[in-house]
């Protein structure tokens, strides 16, 4: 009972620990967010410079008035003070009545129109061709063309105009190849409307009163695609100290959401993925990459390059490739899903640019997993960037965005960069991680590894066995959809145990004479069975296994009865007249907690009981492999590892075909034949499979 008391007081403490860091790292993580969307959004919120574009739109949070510093620079470019002359406004309004009016008389008269098209052109400043190519017009196309070039021509003569701007917008108009006559007609009419003014501060104030516009609540201020100019700065420059406030209530919105997308990601791992909930190791990796994928996404979005919000997502792409890779890919996808919200909600995003975030972000779900290689991250880099080009087309046509070769190639770049950044990162977090990466597995899969030396050189028999299941794992794990690399490497490892003792196992006893269980009672022969257990605990441990390897070394075995020394201890217990207790005889267990430990615990029985067979042919093989998961499966040895009854169907083909193909090439030659006789004769030991035939239940 101490030693129990002990056991338990331990583990609690180590729950207590656990959860003390759980709690330490959600704080971290929840306030790092904070404090990364706090400086992008109220300490160093995004400036804007001429000649920038904008991809969203920027509505006034309030009504204002602004000044317009460039009308204003205009009127005080040199020498005193200017005004615009209002009565210009009206005289130029009044040309261009003028000018239609005699336009559509003209058009009545069939006698000599070259004659009238040049006295148009003599008394407007409009040229002959623009007027005869008027004079083809309908009467409804023209009255078009008037409405259109009075509400151009009002808006413009708003404006201060010089004999110099004049001119450079004309030149502007002619060079223009996309410009109509429509689109011309209205320069032709500008006339100078800047007048001196006089010195006094009446005359002061009516200046800026001209330049001085309204601005409404609602009212957009730039749209999405559009270039900011200085007029736009101006705009923003009076609303904001509404920009301030809307600030301020966006980093509280996003607070509160980050809030709701921990809760999901929180209760997904409570129910689904307990293994990285309880592992505050796994919390601080994942704190620290989300944080990272945030900061760099906002950093990227803040570029003031044309089209660079095409490669925001590449951080938070390469986040939920380490996650999908390393961690799990459900969780995966939550978490991408909730910093791609986050970041295109903290940039002022489109709906258009925020369903290409989301997409880009989450699509290493689809196609990656923790078995993807070192090579499969590279080649899905190349397939990201394509993606995010198809993306970015389909973004082009559903807005009014200019194409451009420039925001493509920033699509492209950013799926490449997305992978190469999970690729330079994998191995800084493998070193830290006690997750088992493909780069991990294949490392200690290598023969020269120091254990799997020892195994093959101090219990060749052990090794061969763990060979054996090794190709019989990650054949079926491999097609049931589990991790066939990780039952590959659990298989090598699962016995290393017997190196303490391998002499007392079957596989490595050669004289069956010399067999060390025939002269010891049953209970000691078990003791000394089940000892591997825990000395292959110690083995890997200070041989420094991840976690998961050593779980498939009390899990292949889980609680099954050691059935060799039970029946020779009811056998004596019978002779004797005594009782025994046959739970004194079973595993520690626990039994197989994922579908990989299970499939090993299977493979490792099957693989025992075909190798004690006499013939090998496919019918035997198959109905030896049944008969042996149907045991485990019935008495509930499989009940926590997550195979269905499918999986144990592919399973067993699996094993069928692996042990057939091994076994069918192998002939026995006459002495063989004569040696397996003897074998026969002698008694069967304490070890007929791996460990003897005993796993019962």
């Amino acid at each position: 009972m101490p030693a129990d008391a002990k056991k338990k007081r331990e583990v609690n403490t180590r729950a207590q620990r656990a959860g003390f860091w759980r709690v330490l790292w959600g704080l971290v993580f929840f306030l790092g967010v904070l404090a990364v969307l706090y400086v992008h959004i109220v300490v160093w919120p995004v400036r804007f410079t001429p000649g920038q574009v904008v991809p969203y739109d920027i509505i006034a949070p309030m009504a204002a008035e602004y000044l317009d510093t460039t009308a204003l620079s205009k009127l005080q470019a040199e020498g005193p003070a200017s005004i615009i002359d209002t009565r210009v406004k009206e005289t130029v309004l009044l040309n261009l009545s003028d000018f239609f009016s005699e336009l559509r008389a003209t058009r009545l008269e069939v006698k000599e129109p070259a004659q009238q098209v040049e006295r148009l052109a003599a008394s407007y400043p409009v040229p002959s061709d623009a007027i005869a190519l008027l004079l083809t017009h309908s009467d409804e196309d023209l009255a078009d063309i008037e409405s259109y070039a009075r509400e151009t021509l009002s808006d413009l003569m708003q404006e201060p105009w010089s004999a110099e701007t004049i001119k450079e917008l004309r030149r502007q108009t002619e060079e223009n190849t996309a410009a109509t006559l429509r689109d011309s007609l209205p320069t032709f009419f500008l006339r100078e409307n800047i007048t001196e003014a006089p010195d006094v501060p009446e005359v002061q104030e009516f200046i800026l009163k001209g330049v001085t516009h309204k601005i409404s609540k609602g009212e957009i201020i730039l749209g999405a695609g559009s270039v900011v100019t200085q007029v736009t700065l101006d705009k923003l420059a009076a609303v904001e100290e509404g920009m301030v406030r809307q600030r301020t209530y966006k980093f509280y919105g996003l607070a509160l959401l980050q809030m709701a997308l921990m809760l999901v990601w929180f209760v997904h791992l409570w129910f689904y993925k307990r293994k990285i909930f309880n592992n505050p190791s796994i919390w601080g990796q994942l704190t620290i990459v989300l944080i990272m994928a945030l900061a760099v996404s906002l950093i990227v979005g803040r570029l003031p390059f044309k089209y660079v919000h095409y490669a925001v997502p590449l951080a938070t792409a390469a986040a939920v490739m380490l996650i999908v890779t390393m961690y799990d890919a459900i969780l995966a996808s939550y978490v991408g899903l909730g910093i791609a919200v986050v970041t295109a909600l903290a940039l002022n995003y489109n709906s258009n640019l925020a369903v290409y975030i989301l997409i880009s972000t989450t699509y290493p779900v689809v196609f990656l997993n923790q078995r993807s290689s070192t090579r499969d991250l590279a080649v899905f880099g190349l397939n990201l960037g394509l993606l995010n080009v198809v993306l970015a087309v389909a973004v082009f046509l559903f807005s009014v965005e200019a194409f451009s070769w420039w925001a493509l190639s920033y699509a492209l770049l950013a799926g490449i960069a997305a992978a190469t950044l999970a690729l330079g990162v994998t191995p800084v977090l493998e070193t830290f991680s006690s997750q088992l990466t493909p780069a991990k597995l294949q490392a200690l899969i290598n023969p020269e590894m120091p254990l799997l030396k020892r195994l093959l050189d101090e219990a060749p028999g052990t090794y061969m066995h763990s060979m054996v299941m090794a190709s019989m794992s990650e054949e079926a794990c491999n097609d049931i959809g589990a991790n066939g690399l990780l039952a590959k490497v659990g298989s090598m490892y699962h016995d290393i145990g017997k190196l303490k003792r391998p002499g007392f196992y079957a596989e490595n006893i050669g004289d069956p004479a010399n067999n060390p269980h025939k002269h010891l009672p049953p209970e000691s022969s078990f003791n000394i069975i089940v000892q591997h257990i825990q000395d292959g605990m110690e083995i890997g441990r200070k041989a420094g296994l991840p976690e998961g390897v050593l779980a498939f070394i009390p899990e292949h075995h889980g609680t099954t009865k050691m059935k060799f020394f039970l029946e020779e201890a009811r056998k004596r217990s019978e002779a004797e007249g005594s009782t025994f207790n046959p739970d004194h005889f079973r595993y520690g267990g626990p039994d197989p907690q994922s579908k990989e430990t299970a499939v090993v615990m299977l493979a490792d029985s099957c693989e025992a009981k075909v190798r004690a067979m006499d013939t090998f042919t496919e019918e035997e093989v198959r109905l030896t492999v049944r008969e042996n998961i149907q045991e485990k499966q019935r008495h509930g040895h499989l009940d926590a590892s997550g195979l269905t009854i499918g999986d144990l169907h592919t399973v067993e083909e699996a094993f069928t075909s692996v042990l057939v193909n091994l076994h069918h090439s192998r002939l026995k030659y006459p002495e063989q034949e004569k040696a397996d006789a003897g074998d026969s004769a002698e008694p069967a030991g304490a070890d007929e499979s791996p460990e003897g035939s005993r796993e019962a239940t």
